[in-house]
């Protein structure tokens, strides 16, 4: 009797987690990531803070990822010797079109950059260009337009040689449907292709009877 009660708890426990998880948002908050080629005195730490939201409003899952656990995560990335190519020959183009239906979403944005390079030209251009850009892609992936969420500022540094320096905070919002969906669809895809290249193998060492 004690194990069925402790059988059911599970499943109850399962299936409550999964309704939050369904039910949840995911934040990716990015603080005071700064990247640099200047001299200058060292910026102050960044930190990355990944979040479950219920129901976009309720936080009840928060880890934060200071620059110096991903230092330590990096370290021991190259340590491990993570085969990277293995997962360039996996990744296709075509696959592109599967990650589009996360349908990432931004609900803040503040971003300053300074951009310099060693033609006066090409300073304008790519500062103009990345302006565009943004303003063009907003409208789509901003959840609610406002000026005081959502704001950029791209300037040229006119100084002869090539120089940059990005400080960016946001806030990057994803549903949880999407994401599980992203990852039936690669599962089964991958499934598709290894039952495809065991069926080919197969024809091909028959062949020759």
């Amino acid at each position: 009797m004690v194990l069925v009660f402790i059988f059911l708890g599970i499943i109850i426990l399962a299936l409550t987690l999964t309704v939050l998880i369904l039910a949840s948002d995911f934040h990716i908050e990015i603080r005071d990531l700064e990247i640099n080629n200047m001299k200058q005195k060292k910026a102050p730490g960044y930190a990355i803070i990944l979040s479950l939201y219920l129901f976009n409003k309720i936080k009840w899952i928060s880890v934060n990822l200071n620059d110096e656990k991903l230092r330590k995560a990096y370290t021991k990335m190259q340590l491990e010797k993570i085969d990277f190519k293995k997962f360039e020959k996996d990744f296709k183009l075509e696959d592109l079109k599967i990650i589009k239906n996360i349908k990432p979403k931004i609900s803040y944005l503040n971003l300053n950059a300074k951009i310099g390079t060693e033609n006066a030209f090409t300073t304008a251009f790519i500062t103009t260009a990345i302006c565009i850009v943004i303003s063009i892609l907003l409208p789509y992936i901003a959840i609610d337009l406002k000026e005081e969420k959502y704001q950029y500022k791209i300037e040229p540094v006119y100084v002869n040689k090539n120089i940059y320096k990005i400080l960016f905070n946001c806030i990057i919002q994803v549903k949880m449907v999407h994401i599980i969906n992203v990852i039936y669809i690669f599962l089964k895809k991958r499934r598709s292709d290894l039952n495809e290249r065991t069926s080919n193998r197969r024809s091909y060492g028959y062949s020759h009877e």
